[in-house]
């Protein structure tokens, strides 16, 4: 029996139901192949190893939850070559790997082997909502992308936090995995192999709405708010190419070119952009679809589709704007889904996995039916018994119907992101609930959606804009399709503001404190709150405030933070301190020009230069010139000006061999120089 595990941190092994390993079986032509291809390395002297060799997979396996069945179609046939009996929950996805393939729902991942056909572990996602599958070298990887979590399959799992929600993936040949956080609008890498994100070595303006493709290798970031396309390069994001066409905020990206350009869907004019982004571009490509909710759009490379969700319709255009194919997939409890295969295929599946319609790479399609392969039995007639009575007519039991609406529907605003909960409907109407769409929109037009188990009842929506009112919805999913949705009363997310930062000048005995950098994040300011140690606090609208009467060598600590109101609520922002110590009086004095007088004789006598600081503004003091011989040489009087300090060079001295110092009388002490050696001249 298959026992669940969670999944590892960044570099852990997953615990699997058992220690060995599925032994991988090579089909003979693959074999031939890479054999093939050692002898060549042989005869051309090339020392690549023969285990780097990495074959595009072909076909597409599909789970049908209605049979407990994975099946595997040829993407060249249409024909199903393999069957694999393996537990799911219905709704849910399969992903390949070179020797392995696994069956992904929102709450559980379940592995088996696609050579030998034998089941394996079953491993519990790190969060409730169905992830985005990727079939690249290095992989698969699973995305998903609100909880900011990647996880690549294989001998050992790992999970990788991506630092915040993240959009739809893209990955280049070499097997990297490009994320674009939302949030923050890093445009970051994940290497084959690696544990932790590369690095993310450009980013796109923050909170810009937009997507990520890949044209020529590369990951381009295509900015719905500028309608500007910038190619990532190295460490360098580009200046941006035009796509020729205004596009809404809420548009969708093919994840590949099409003949090198770029395919966007804009839902809010129900039309699909062919931009090219070349040097010397030609004019975009507009088509028009026909209103209804569209997934997609997936490019071949050759072509880009689309599908209509409401009646499951199947739409392939080229690269000209040309329609190529239409077909319908059957609606079967949920919505259709579009899958790019490493041979460059489209697979649209049924939500139960009982259809495939195979996009080519020129955008023909092909339907494939999804029925298990079997052996002819023998056919056996029965004979009724004239003396038996005839039974009654059975009623059949009435159809499952898609469920109520959920119950209780609230939604609670954050900083960037929204919470959402609910409570289920009053009956499921005879099939149990498998999964809850969620789905928001915002006062701008961008939105998303995202699919969590039947169990839940609340979650979190990150990468939200501040400022921006949400609608959020919630729907119930069983075996006969969506309910009705419930909308939440609407929410703005909205942030506190940032931390001041402050700064202390020190005048006459008082610490003037002001502060700059303060970043309202969109809020109006109420007032800031200051805290200082040993006063009171204090509310201010300014940028500044002053403290007086501040003792010597005191340290005080200031904290300042902005008070606004955004969206009807009144926010405290993050807190930003200095520390200062109030200077205390000090002496310096050195050896000034040679003098003379009655009593002070060359060629030893000289000045006594004297430099005071931190005292009494504007107050007299007697300054006392001291020795080691005599305490009171001379006492002289001199006045602070208005910061407290005073220089005065009137004090003389003329006898070698003696140490020298100068002090003064304050209220908490007498207060005394640096002391220096009366060198004979």
């Amino acid at each position: 029996m298959s026992r669940a595990g969670p999944l590892p941190g960044r570099s852990g092994s997953l615990s699997r139901v058992s220690e060995r390993r599925n032994r991988k079986v090579v089909p003979l032509g693959l074999f031939a192949i890479v054999c093939a291809g050692a002898l060549v390395a042989a005869l051309t002297g090339a020392t690549a190893p023969l285990s780097a060799a990495r074959f595009a997979l072909s076909g597409h396996w599909v789970f049908n939850s209605d049979l407990g069945l994975a099946f595997h179609v040829n993407g060249a046939t249409t024909d199903i070559d393999a069957q694999v009996a393996v537990a799911g929950e219905r709704g849910s996805q399969v992903v390949q790997g070179e020797s392995n393939a696994y069956v992904v729902g929102p709450r559980s991942i379940t592995e088996f082997n696609t050579a030998t056909h034998e089941a394996g572990a079953a491993i519990a996602p790190p969060a409730d909502e169905m992830p985005v599958g990727v079939e690249a070298v290095g992989g698969p990887y699973l995305v998903y992308r609100n909880a900011g979590k990647v996880v690549r399959l294989g001998a050992a799992p790992v999970t990788v936090s991506t630092g915040g929600p993240v959009g739809d993936p893209v990955v280049t040949s070499n097997g990297t995995l490009w994320l674009h956080r939302t949030g923050s609008g890093a445009i970051c890498a994940l290497a084959p192999g690696a544990t932790e994100l590369s690095s993310c070595p450009v980013s796109a303006p923050k909170d810009h709405a937009g997507a990520l493709t890949v044209i020529g290798d590369k990951p381009v970031f295509v900015d719905l708010f500028t309608g500007l396309a910038h190619t990532a390069d190295g460490d360098t994001l580009g200046a941006g190419a035009p796509l020729g066409v205004p596009v809404s905020p809420n548009s969708r990206a093919a994840r590949h070119d099409v003949d090198g350009r770029v395919a966007i869907f804009d839902p809010e004019r129900h039309s699909v952009v062919l931009a090219d982004l070349s040097a010397t571009p030609a004019k975009p490509v507009t088509i028009v679809v026909p209103g209804g909710e569209y997934d997609g759009p997936v490019s071949t490379g050759s072509a880009v589709v689309l599908v209509e969700r409401q009646h499951g319709t199947v739409l392939s255009f080229g690269a000209d704007g040309s329609r190529k194919a239409t077909r319908s997939v059957k609606r079967t409890g949920g919505q259709p889904r579009l899958t790019r295969g490493e041979d460059k295929r489209v697979y649209v599946e049924d939500a139960a996995g009982t259809q495939i319609v195979v996009v080519g790479t020129d955008g023909s399609l092909r339907d494939a039916p999804v029925r298990p392969r079997s052996t002819p039995q023998p056919t056996t007639v029965a004979v009724p018994d004239p003396r038996a009575e005839t039974p009654p007519t059975q009623t059949s039991e009435e159809p499952a119907r898609p469920p109520g609406a959920p119950a209780a529907v609230s939604a609670v605003a954050g900083d960037g992101a929204a919470t959402v909960s609910w409570g289920p409907p009053p009956a499921d109407d005879r099939a149990p609930i498998s999964s809850y769409r969620v789905s928001w929109r915002g006062a701008s037009g961008a939105g998303g959606s995202l699919v969590v188990s039947g169990g839940a009842r609340q979650t979190a929506i990150n990468g939200l804009v501040n400022g921006v009112r949400y609608v959020i919805t919630v729907a119930a999913v069983n075996r006969a399709g969506a309910g009705p949705g419930v909308a939440a009363p609407g929410v703005t997310p909205v942030s506190a503001a940032a931390a001041p930062v402050p700064n202390v000048k020190y005048f006459n005995g008082s610490a003037v404190l002001t502060w700059a950098g303060t970043d309202l994040r969109g809020g109006t300011l109420v007032h800031y709150l200051v805290t200082a140690t040993g006063f009171p606090d204090r509310t201010v609208t300014t940028d500044g405030t002053v403290y007086s009467g501040l003792a010597s060598g005191r340290t005080v600590t200031f904290t300042v933070r902005a008070v606004t109101t955004t969206a009807g609520r009144t926010l405290t922002g993050a807190p930003g301190s200095t520390s200062f110590t109030v200077p205390g009086p000090s002496i310096a004095i050195s050896r000034g020009r040679a003098t003379t007088s009655d009593r002070c004789h060359a060629p030893d006598c000289a000045f006594v230069n004297a430099t005071f600081t931190g005292l009494a503004p504007n107050t007299q003091y007697g300054a006392q010139l001291s020795s080691t011989s005599t305490t009171n040489v001379v006492t002289e009087d001199f006045t602070t000006d208005a910061n407290g300090s005073a220089t005065y060079n009137k004090l003389n001295y003329d006898v070698p061999g003696e140490t020298v110092w100068v002090s003064v009388a304050t209220p908490s002490g007498r207060v005394s120089s640096n002391r220096i050696y009366w060198e004979p001249r």
